[in-house]
């Protein structure tokens, strides 16, 4: 598959998964997977899949290739770690925020994102752990970072877990950093000390390196 094709792709099924994740990102996050080709990639919050789904396309996309030029395709996952369940969405949340995560059926959604993995053949290559940041392993070497889960106190906890399993080199993806209480930020300027560095904004997020 092309890159152009990819794009395409990913253009064609991002409705699938909500709002959540615009073209811009979805794009981008796939060409951070492609120009990185990292073996393991781990989303916080994933919900529908908005931007997980783009990830694995590209992460499939490098197996393609690989077979295409007669490789042995390395073994790449992405793992998708989020409790799908309303206490944990609704934790630290506020007002509209909370009677909102209140009100979704967290199974449906969870069953949403598994049904798209089946359909767009990415089962094999995405790990579903149905379980809070808190308490899911914590992967090795991981090559992409996306923190997109609850944006309360959760954020910083989540960078603080998660975030020096990014190699260097590697990349983290915050979402929503101007998000009101300023835990997002605070996340962020966590990562910072872990010696990640701001490389561009991504709508309402930052892409961040590990320099070391």
């Amino acid at each position: 598959m092309t890159t152009d094709a990819l794009m395409v792709e990913i253009r064609a099924v991002l409705k699938e998964g909500g709002e959540w994740c615009d073209l811009e990102k979805a794009h981008a996050l796939a060409a951070i997977v492609l120009a990185l080709r990292p073996r393991v990639v781990c989303e916080i919050g994933v919900w529908m899949g908005g931007s997980l789904v783009p990830i694995a396309l590209a992460l499939r996309a490098l197996r393609d290739l690989d077979i295409a030029a007669g490789r042995e395709a390395i073994h790449r996952r992405a793992i998708a770690i989020d409790p799908w369940a309303k206490e944990a969405s609704c934790a630290g949340q506020e007002g509209a925020d909370q009677e909102w995560w209140a009100s979704v059926d967290h199974d449906a959604a969870l069953a949403a994102f598994r049904g798209r993995l089946d359909r767009h053949g990415l089962a094999e290559i995405v790990e579903v752990v149905r379980a809070r940041s808190d308490d899911a392993p914590v992967p090795g070497h991981v090559g992409l970072l996306h923190i997109d889960g609850n944006h309360a106190e959760q954020a910083t906890r989540d960078v603080a877990r998660f975030a020096r399993s990014v190699t260097p080199g590697g990349i983290l993806v915050l979402d929503d950093l101007s998000w009101h209480g300023g835990h997002v930020r605070a996340a962020r300027d966590l990562a910072e000390s872990f010696g990640f560095r701001e490389l561009y904004p991504l709508g309402t997020g930052i892409v961040m390196q590990r320099i070391g």
